[in-house]
């Protein structure tokens, strides 16, 4: 047992225990899903210096259980972490009502103030404003504000 523990084993046991503790802290700081198949390689590598591997072994099996893992979870991590969407302040202006200032039909743009601004619109639906109706903004559609028209509650 004392050999062991002088032994390079015990070295890259040390050395494996290090990588795998270095990428996740990696990956803490970085959230891009990097590093962890590294720290996942690293208990591949611990594992085979365990079992009493060579070098080159472990080496390998560091290589091969993070490759596998990059291939078999990238495009997924990828797919589910996209987020196309760019948010911008005029997000904001959803929900909101505007006075139609140019009026908005089927074939042309219109214009609507909304908190104070104005802003190019397009009518929801093929619908017709004239100037001074009042709309409710709800969506943008690239620099363009979407409109519909204010429905009325009836409370009893």
């Amino acid at each position: 047992m004392l050999s062991f523990w002088g032994s390079t084993q015990m070295y890259m046991i040390i050395i494996w225990i290090l990588v795998a503790i270095i990428a996740v802290v990696l990956e803490s700081e970085s959230a891009e899903l990097v590093s962890i198949w590294f720290s996942l390689g690293a208990v591949g590598g611990l594992i085979a210096a365990i079992l009493d591997a060579s070098i080159i072994e472990q080496l390998v099996v560091f290589a091969a259980v993070s490759f596998v893992l990059v291939l078999a979870t990238r495009p997924l991590v990828k797919k589910l972490t996209k987020n196309t969407e760019v948010k911008t302040n005029a997000d904001r202006l959803i929900g909101k009502v505007g006075e139609v200032t140019r009026e908005i039909n089927t074939f042309s743009k219109g214009e609507v103030i909304v908190d104070f601004r104005e802003w190019t619109a397009i009518a929801l639906n093929n619908q017709s404003f004239a100037i001074g109706d009042k709309v409710v903004v709800v969506k943008i559609d690239g620099n363009k504000l979407v409109v519909d028209a204010i429905q009325e509650i009836n409370i009893k």
